[in-house]
């Protein structure tokens, strides 16, 4: 299990969390992905991470033992006009998550998405969504940290999880522990 360190986000990680959410998209390395330049002129793609440092965004890199960045977990939020595929309303935010291939099952996705649940729940966020496709391997992590499916937009599930209920004492969590150790 991985045991480095995550760091908050900021301005500057823009060109790492565009490379991050290339690899959200493209996960599935047996299908054939548009180059990052042909994905971004997608209007609804190109969108997700446009003017990130809103009000609202926030992010975590987990950052490697030389320093690099080597995964991502960021969320923002969207409004009913204006929203991404794992939109449930304007009061929750939507994930992203991505780690380098070369370091996935070594737990950085997990930790990522523990760090950025215990920062949202700091900031006062209830919930988070998210969208996944069914046949993505991170659909087991997702479901093992407690989001549970809600909708369906396209070909992927909308995923909720109820950061309350997972901090204070409704369910027994991994995210108390790392909360209560992060303190």
């Amino acid at each position: 299990m991985w045991s480095g360190v995550t760091r908050t986000a900021t301005h500057e990680d823009l060109s790492f969390l565009n490379q991050m959410l290339y690899l959200a998209i493209c996960w599935d390395s047996e299908q054939d992905h548009p180059t990052p330049e042909k994905l971004w002129t997608n209007p609804s793609l190109k969108k997700l991470l446009q003017g990130w440092g809103r009000p609202g965004d926030v992010g975590v890199i987990a950052v490697a033992e030389d320093g690099l960045p080597i995964g991502a977990a960021w969320y923002r939020y969207w409004t009913i006009s204006e929203h991404s595929y794992g939109f449930v309303d304007e009061a929750t935010p939507e994930l992203g998550v991505a780690v380098v291939p070369q370091r996935r099952g070594e737990g950085i996705g997990h930790r990522l998405i523990l760090s950025i649940l215990a920062e949202a729940f700091q900031l006062g966020t209830k919930h988070i969504s998210l969208s996944v496709a069914p046949s993505n391997p991170a659909l087991r992590l997702y479901k093992r940290l407690g989001f549970h499916k809600v909708g369906i937009s396209g070909n992927s599930w909308t995923m909720l999880i109820d950061i309350d209920d997972m901090l204070n004492g409704r369910k027994n969590h991994s995210l108390q522990k790392f909360y209560k150790s992060s303190q």
